[in-house]
């Protein structure tokens, strides 16, 4: 049952990640990180695919390896969500849910803009590149 569970998020977030490839304001990066976790766990050959063979599997690599988020996504990220987060302020009368998105989104796009957006030479080195031995 656990493992029909965690392919059927898979399947549905590795859509959700498609089509948000495509339409603007519906993110991508999430959801196919969440597949990507979700056949991990469930479907080692679909995880391989994911992982290695997908139009995503850079962005995949990129994050799991070194926690990189390319400028362009984080720039798509933010505008996506300043335009959400717009919508959802016109649209929605309750105070209490525009505070509560305004306060999410903002700790989201902080952790988001903070992270690293190539990857640093020291990452690519040896250890003893890094550390010389000690005689």
């Amino acid at each position: 049952m656990k493992i029909f569970a965690l392919k059927t998020v898979g399947y549905l977030s590795l859509t959700l990640g498609a089509l948000g490839a495509f339409l603007p304001l519906l993110p991508s990066t999430c959801f196919i990180l969440l597949a990507s976790w979700a056949f991990s766990k469930s479907s080692p050959h679909f995880h391989t695919w994911l992982m290695y063979r997908s139009p995503f599997a850079l962005s995949i690599q990129n994050w799991q390896q070194h926690r990189i988020v390319p400028k362009k996504i984080k720039w798509l990220a933010s505008v996506s969500m300043l335009a959400s987060f717009t919508i959802t302020a016109w649209i929605a009368a309750n105070p209490i849910v525009i505070v509560s998105l305004a306060i999410g989104m903002t700790f989201l796009l902080g952790y988001l803009l903070t992270r690293d957006s190539e990857v640093n030479q020291t990452m690519h080195r040896h250890n003893h590149e890094l550390y010389p031995p000690v005689y």
